[in-house]
């Protein structure tokens, strides 16, 4: 597939909702597009502000922040699989952190489940198993 081609399936791709870097490379990829084309669109792509995993990362925190479902730790793994690199991913962790996210989102996992009767020893494991911090079950 030549670069022609290979761009406007990219932004075709691209037009449904934001996408990271890896998303849009792996897509390339399994349209059986070249190694050297694929670097070129991302390059193009980049250089033009289709593709840029900051404000994919600042769209996803106020997601996030929005539905407030997931912990920290799910948040950054979600984002570590799509290739976001290790510098956002703090970058995120920070962000939330200082929103003070987490607390905002075990109270209300908390008030839902005790509303359940559900026993604390439980809320305090299903905490656990979503990666929410052991000091902030309280």
């Amino acid at each position: 597939m030549d670069y022609v081609v290979a761009t406007e399936k990219a932004v075709r791709f691209l037009t449904a909702s934001l996408k990271t870097e890896k998303e849009v490379r792996d897509k390339l990829i399994s349209l059986k597009c070249d190694e050297d084309v694929v670097m070129q669109v991302i390059n193009h792509l980049k250089d033009i502000s289709y593709i840029n995993d900051r404000e994919y990362v600042e769209a996803y925190i106020r997601q996030e922040s929005k539905m407030q479902k997931y912990s920290i730790f799910e948040i950054v793994n979600k984002l570590k699989a799509k290739g976001i690199n290790e510098e956002l991913l703090d970058y995120v962790a920070s962000v939330l952190n200082d929103m003070e996210y987490e607390k905002e989102v075990i109270r209300k996992i908390r008030l839902k489940k005790e509303k359940l009767g559900e026993e604390e020893i439980k809320i305090k494991s299903y905490l656990y198993r979503r990666g929410f911090k052991g000091g902030s079950y309280e």
